[in-house]
């Protein structure tokens, strides 16, 4: 009879790139296993084949949770793979987290029996841009990302903006302390300026809404980042001219990452006609 047997050594690369693709999960997944924020991993082994593995990690952002992944074959479901391998992780200080396709039926079943709480649900979904007829309305009012930086005091309560969105969008797994320059590293190191747009009030001195724009690793295609608003109105505005922006430059697709905890986003999901998609659950434990 075959038997399953575990690890903690190292992992065959080919092998973890197999499980990684079968389960549909992402291949980010081999970084982490090669990075120093790496704190456990385990795998389980039936005849020398990988049918499941479980990884933890820190992340310096959101520094109070420790982040894991748990990959297992589902050619294998009756071996209750997932459960011999979280208990392997054992009991924690700091919250568990992960995040799984709704789709992955087998794992949110599991997850929900053993004690684990959903916290929000992201949507990813695509817009083809050439699928909606724009007319675009100058207004003096947006102004580009690249623009407010150059000036001290726009930028300053920029951040200021940005910084508070952030935090009150994400109280169950908190942000780090971070210094209004970290902040503004982070826009510089991950934001398109000339395609992110800030909505002022008409003397332009105080920040009424902002919407960045990202990189996308698919080809053609830019993605929505993040948002935030004193009045929807002044979203909408800064959304249509992202996407007069993306027909500008000839990307083909737009991609959100919308959370359900920001209203923000939520908003954005239904402002443009993004295609359906499933949503990315977000799962915490506390011990």
């Amino acid at each position: 009879m075959e038997k399953i047997t575990y690890s903690s050594h190292e992992i065959d690369e080919e092998q973890i790139r197999e499980l990684i693709e079968f389960c549909q999960e992402d291949y980010f997944l081999l970084g982490i296993l090669k990075s120093t924020k790496l704190v456990f991993k385990h795998t389980a082994y039936i005849e020398g084949k990988l049918v499941g593995v479980i990884m933890a990690w820190k992340n310096d952002f959101h520094p109070y949770c420790t982040y894991f992944r748990l990959l297992a074959n589902p050619l294998y479901s009756s071996w209750n793979i997932e459960s011999k391998l979280i208990a392997k992780l054992g009991k924690q200080n700091l919250p568990l987290q992960t995040s799984i396709w709704e789709t992955a039926t087998n794992l949110k079943q599991f997850y929900e029996s053993n004690g684990f709480k959903e916290i929000r649900r992201t949507y990813m979904p695509v817009l083809k841009v050439d699928a909606v007829d724009l007319e675009i309305v100058d207004d003096c009012s947006i102004k580009t990302l690249k623009e407010i930086l150059l000036n001290p005091t726009l930028k300053i309560k920029l951040l200021h903006f940005v910084r508070k969105t952030y935090e009150e969008t994400h109280l169950d797994n908190p942000v780090a302390e971070k210094s209004l320059e970290e902040w503004e590293q982070l826009l510089v190191d991950d934001v398109i300026v000339d395609g992110s747009f800030i909505y002022l009030d008409k003397l332009e001195q105080n920040i009424k809404a902002y919407s960045f724009l990202h990189e996308s690793d698919q080809p053609y295609t830019l993605e929505l980042g993040w948002c935030g608003s004193v009045k929807f109105d002044f979203l909408q505005s800064l959304l249509l001219k992202q996407l007069h922006y993306a027909k500008e430059h000839n990307v083909e697709f737009l991609q959100g990452e919308f959370d359900t905890t920001s209203p923000y986003a939520m908003f954005s999901l239904g402002a443009l006609p993004f295609e359906p998609c499933p949503t990315w659950i977000t799962y915490q434990k506390i011990f």
